[in-house]
């Protein structure tokens, strides 16, 4: 538990650095350059000095968002597309292409649900582990659209 000699220590921290830097208020963007205290003038927002990771490790994990994203909105599109063909009564749209269709959406838009879920498992993982996971992303997409293309003529 924080006691006041911490709490002392970490106001002189924060306002040393911000002595010699410009960086804006988290809240309203305010330089708090030389600030004097730990709130800002400009919001009143209580300011703390903290150590964050340099690099987040979410690159990849959006990388795979974006390509279970791509793959579940291209099978949701060509379903749209089918119903409104069919609602214009244009025939064309056969089974195979509602099964192809239907079952990709439903394997990748069930992909990006356990993505989504498992988002903080992931980036824990190793670079090589998450870059593997990423790559399985587009892999399924991937895949999905060759199913397409060869099953639906």
């Amino acid at each position: 538990m924080p006691d006041a000699r911490s709490d002392s220590v970490a106001s002189s921290l924060l306002t040393a650095f911000l002595t010699e830097h410009d960086h804006p208020c988290p809240q309203c963007e305010y330089n708090l350059r030389n600030l004097q205290g730990t709130r800002c003038p400009e919001c009143g927002e209580e300011l703390v000095l903290r150590v964050n990771a340099t690099e987040p490790r979410q690159g990849l994990l959006i990388a795979g968002l974006i390509g279970l994203s791509a793959g579940a909105g291209l099978n949701g599109l060509l379903l749209i597309y089918g119903v409104i063909m069919s609602l214009r009564g244009i025939p064309g749209a056969g089974a195979m292409f509602w099964n192809v269709c239907g079952l990709g959406l439903l394997v990748e838009g069930g992909a990006l649900l356990v993505w989504l879920k498992a988002w903080r498992a992931i980036r824990k993982q190793t670079l090589s582990m998450r870059t593997i996971l990423a790559s399985a992303c587009w892999l399924v997409t991937l895949l999905d659209i060759l199913i397409f293309s060869f099953t639906i003529r």
